[in-house]
């Protein structure tokens, strides 16, 4: 399978997924076929699976709904995640947010980074991995 992008995440539906492994695997078993076939509902582990997005400096009291209203004109949003104090509750400042196709989250990227939420000015990406550290025996 080919990716376009040097990012981790597929650009796949889990449907697209499941025909394109389907279509190059030599064998699938009859229940990956059925379970292929059938509609997955966002709750469902794989819908995971899609473009990861990054923001950074929100604000302590910022909430869920707020990044949901801020990225939905843009597209269909998977899933969002504000990281939080375990005590306080309140927002570390960053949190991510999981778009299912790649054109809608660069535009949502394009258009949010530099925009200002409350009174603070928002930095957008595409989320990265973390180098892992070499570490000397």
């Amino acid at each position: 399978m080919k990716f376009l992008s040097p990012h981790r995440y597929s650009p796949l539906s889990p449907a697209e997924f499941f025909a394109a492994a389907a279509a190059t695997a030599s064998y699938l078993p009859t229940a990956t076929a059925a379970a292929s076939a059938t509609a997955l509902t966002p709750s469902a582990d794989i819908a995971s699976v899609g473009w990861c997005i990054f923001v950074y400096n929100l604000a302590p009291e910022t909430e869920e709904s707020i990044l949901w209203q801020l990225f939905g004109p843009f597209g269909a949003v998977q899933n969002v995640k504000i990281i939080r104090d375990f005590q306080t509750q309140k927002c570390k400042g960053f949190g991510f947010v999981t778009m299912t196709n790649y054109d809608e989250a660069l535009m949502a990227i394009n258009s949010l980074n530099g925009f200002t939420l409350g009174n603070r000015v928002l930095q957008v990406s595409f989320k990265t991995n973390k180098p892992i550290p070499i570490r000397a025996f």
